[in-house]
């Protein structure tokens, strides 16, 4: 149902995702989602998809940078989702690209070319992708489509959906009980940016003096609660909203951006309500706040539990005796009947409001919420979408406001423009979804190491840190992405304590051109994932990266969008100390609009480090070599 103009609630229809193993071709089905976005990207709407989420619109024919970052989010845009900042792939991307010593094989060189074995599992998947060619391929032969100012209308989870769909990861996914105004761990949530500074455009907290430019004022917003008291003013409505994290409180402004492409501090509330109430409530005490979700018909519409007409009483009775009770309101019927379209009660809403504030003031108190989140299980789909909302909620106050810096570079330093090409001067993010995929496809996981190379504002890492959990390093060479990703790790960090999220801490974001920043090569050696948006990157580019992933210890996974090996690679004595002969390669399919530079869908691929089939060509050598 709808609460608010141009906003959709009904969930997309779920895609079928075709992933291509070797010869066996498995069709998985993917959850649908509810109407949040990825991405961590300036969110808008393509022109094949419908709008829901998204802030600050930038149009289409900006210029952006290709980062490793996804995006997050919900199949619509809205003035929630992130900024989508496009430009055609002929454009450049971003990333440095850092160059590491390779470690050869003690094998020499061969110039034999006798025997030949089929050692990559990539294969083709028809012409549901524009290119399949190798990425060190100098001249590859990629379709490019210029991307429309684009929405995500994909499933927010990688999962299956399935009633069993449960997390794998199996620790702790929430620490409200370490959680208070000193900090989770130290991170701490005092100083967050609040709603209103990111309405007014200038913000006093920790982010301030970032050059977000003059204060904008409350001009395009207007009143939502047609009632006095409520409009558009010089002291705006507001309300508190009262977060997991004990004391936590959030000033909301009533009001309504006029256009799509502005924050909409409303829509963020109630997105904020129903997952506290879906996800922090615990069952003894649903009866009390009810529920926001999505699946729930208005209850305007809902038919009285009490019946229209009643038999008659005894003979000799004066009146219809009333029911024994009467049915009680919940916190969550009080909401959406203030919120509904056809009624837009202010009073009402407040008074909904205060209820819900006492009741969560009463359960912080007693301790049941910590108790509930004690060992919380969650399905995937669920937990993915909470994590994407709460980034979803950093990235409009930090990022969205550089969106006109992100779409058209400022000039760059010396040091930076001589790094990089035309080609490589793009900017574009991996959605929410996409990297939901890759912590699924990967095993990502507490244990794990990620590194997104060309990192952009931080997405993946930050997605990596919270939602599996794993220790997260990025390393972005442009000079505003990198200052993005610094202002949103500051931001998510306060985030994930003011609604007890346990993520891991150690995570880095660098900048600089990873081909010489003296962490690539410490933090390569440790990794068990490796992410790297190389879908303009030029062939020598590539080349680099592959001496650079010389360094990866066996059974690591190289995510790219462009194959690092051909197709159809086979190792001969002339090629087998390259680095085609120690990974296997398997390619993938990502959905409509995981990405933010095209609508449609195309492949990814995932490479794994595997010495063991050089050695045993190796092996197969000298006792061929014996026999003669």
């Amino acid at each position: 149902m709808n609460f608010f103009p141009n906003q959709n609630g009904s969930k997309p229809k779920p895609h079928v995702t075709t992933v291509v193993r070797t010869t066996t071709v498995k069709k998985p089905s993917t959850p649908s989602s509810s109407s949040s976005t990825i991405p961590r990207s300036i969110n808008g709407s393509s022109s094949k998809a419908s709008s829901s989420n998204g802030h600050l619109k930038v149009p289409s024919s900006s210029s952006s940078k290709f980062n490793g970052n996804s995006p997050k989010k919900n199949g619509n845009s809205s003035p929630l989702s992130r900024p989508t900042l496009t430009k055609e792939l002929s454009s450049k991307s971003s990333n440095g690209v850092s160059k590491s010593s390779p470690t050869r094989s003690p094998i020499p060189k061969r110039k034999a070319s006798s025997v030949a074995r089929v050692e990559s599992e990539s294969e083709s998947s028809g012409s549901e992708s524009e290119s399949s060619e190798d990425a060190l391929d100098p001249k590859p032969k990629l379709k490019r489509q210029k991307s429309s100012y684009l929405g995500n209308l994909t499933p927010r989870s990688a999962s299956n959906g399935g009633p069993e769909d449960e997390l794998a990861r199996m620790d702790e996914l929430f620490c409200l009980d370490d959680v208070d105004m000193r900090g989770e761990f130290g991170r701490g949530w005092v100083g967050f940016v609040g709603c209103e500074e990111v309405l007014r455009g200038k913000v006093e907290g920790w982010a301030g003096g970032s050059n977000w430019g003059e204060s904008k004022g409350l001009e395009k917003y207007q009143a939502y609660f047609p009632q006095p008291g409520f409009e558009n003013g010089e002291k705006p409505p507001s309300v508190d909203l009262l977060y997991p994290a004990t004391g936590c409180r959030e000033k909301f402004i009533l009001l309504t951006p006029t256009a799509a492409s502005e924050f909409n501090p409303l829509s963020e509330l109630r997105r904020a309500l129903r997952n506290i109430l879906e996800y922090y409530i615990p069952p003894s005490h649903t009866h009390i706040f009810g529920t926001l979700s999505d699946s729930l018909s208005d209850p305007l519409e809902t038919p009285s539990v009490v019946a229209s007409r009643m038999n008659s009483p005894f003979a000799g009775s004066l009146a219809t005796p009333p029911p024994e009770s009467m049915p009680a309101e919940t916190i969550g019927d009080a909401l959406r009947k203030a919120l509904a379209p056809n009624r837009r009660d202010g009073p009402g809403f407040l008074r909904a409001m205060e209820r819900f504030n006492v009741a969560m003031q009463d359960l912080q108190k007693e301790g049941s919420m910590k108790a509930h989140l004690k060992g919380k299980r969650m399905k995937s789909r669920d937990w993915s979408g909470l994590v994407d909302f709460v980034h979803e909620t950093a990235y409009s106050r930090v990022v969205g406001p550089y969106a006109h810096e992100l779409a058209h570079h400022p000039k760059h330093p010396t040091e930076v423009a001589e790094a990089i090409t035309g080609k490589e001067d793009a900017y574009g993010e991996l959605r929410h979804n996409f990297m939901s995929r890759v912590v699924e496809e990967t095993k990502l996981g507490p244990e794990s190491v990620f590194v997104d190379l060309g990192s952009g504002v931080g997405n993946c890492v930050l997605q990596a840190a919270v939602q599996a959990g794993s220790r997260s390093y990025g390393f972005e060479l442009l000079p505003v992405p990198a200052h993005c990703a610094r202002l949103q790790l500051r931001e998510v960090q306060r985030r994930w304590a003011m609604w007890g999220l346990k993520g891991n801490l150690d995570v880095q974001v660098f900048e600089g051109d990873f081909r010489i920043h003296p962490m690539v090569s410490k933090r390569l050696r440790e990794a068990d994932v490796v992410l790297v948006n190389n879908e303009v990157f030029p062939s020598s580019l590539n080349i680099d990266l592959t001496n650079m992933f010389l360094d990866l210890k066996d059974g690591s996974k190289i995510v790219s969008l462009k194959p690092f090996v051909p197709e159809g690679f086979r190792m001969n004595e002339s090629n087998c100390d390259s680095f085609g002969a120690i990974v296997k390669s398997i390619q993938n399919i990502y959905h409509k609009d995981w990405v933010t530079w095209k609508g449609d869908s195309g492949k990814y691929y995932i490479q794994i480090i595997d010495r063991t089939k050089r050695a045993k060509f190796e092996e197969e050598m000298i006792n061929k070599r014996s026999r003669r």
